[in-house]
């Protein structure tokens, strides 16, 4: 399997992970007090605005030529790190 395919898979897997974590956070949010639910629905929308850049950075790089990769791969990289970045301060806010 090429590096580029191996990495497809791992991203998308990461990007899988955050999804799952996000719909927990909305579990939690439907239990929450009024006043708590509306934070985290703010940090919930910012997590899913992340992954929805990370999603469109990713069909890009399966679309990719082996060529474009590396070039394509760093912005992967990079909204994949803010997408970490959303996910730990949503997951401090919510208590994790």
């Amino acid at each position: 399997m090429s590096d580029k395919k191996l990495y497809e898979q791992k991203i998308k897997a990461q990007f899988d992970e955050c999804k799952a974590q996000v719909e927990i956070f909305k579990a939690e949010a439907s239990s929450a007090s009024a006043t708590v639910q509306i934070e985290m629905h703010k940090q919930i929308k910012q997590l899913e605005e992340k992954m929805s850049e990370g999603k469109i950075k990713l069909a890009e790089l399966v679309a990719a030529t082996e060529e474009k990769f590396d070039t394509m791969k760093k912005g992967v990289e990079s909204i994949w790190q803010s997408t970490k970045s959303t996910l730990h301060h949503a997951s401090k806010h919510f208590g994790k």
